[in-house]
């Protein structure tokens, strides 16, 4: 049988400088410039469908918006035509206010061209009063204000 014998040599290679190769180091700077736009260009398609996304969430949101003030426009509106029916206004100023027609003489009106004077004011007789007015009668009588007068309140 025959005996092998092997020698190992160990070989230290610290000492060793390698020489920097101009080549692979531009190869290098180009495959990362390269990569880099590469990879810039996706992120830019990435945010364009992003935003896209986000732009089309933000007009459905608009319509659903702009659906709701145009019903409460609506509602608004028909809230604000019942609010000015003359026969409302007429017993809200007669009932709540405690208002009535002016008496004769005590509706003055002004116009435009005419001269500035201060009118003066007439002497109002008091109607008789109502049977339900009766227990009132000891009570001083003074004009009640008229609608005109309430609303400058």
């Amino acid at each position: 049988m025959p005996i092998e014998v092997h020698l190992e040599k160990r070989i230290i290679n610290n000492n060793v400088i390698r020489e920097a190769d101009a080549k692979s180091h531009r190869d290098y700077i180009i495959v990362t410039a390269l990569a880099a736009m590469f990879l810039f260009g996706l992120f830019a398609y990435g945010w364009q469908h992003y935003q896209f996304f986000q732009y089309g969430y933000r007009i459905e949101e608009a319509k659903k918006k702009k659906e709701q003030l145009t019903e409460i426009r609506q509602q608004l509106g028909l809230e604000k035509a019942s609010l000015r029916r003359p026969d409302r206004i007429d017993a809200i100023a007669r009932g709540e206010l405690g208002m009535m027609l002016p008496a004769k003489g005590q509706l003055v009106t002004l116009h435009a061209d005419a001269p500035l004077t201060i009118p003066t004011p007439q002497t109002i007789e008091p109607a008789p009063p109502a049977p339900a007015q009766q227990a009132q009668v000891d009570a001083p009588v003074r004009p009640q204000p008229t609608a005109l007068e309430a609303a400058k309140r």
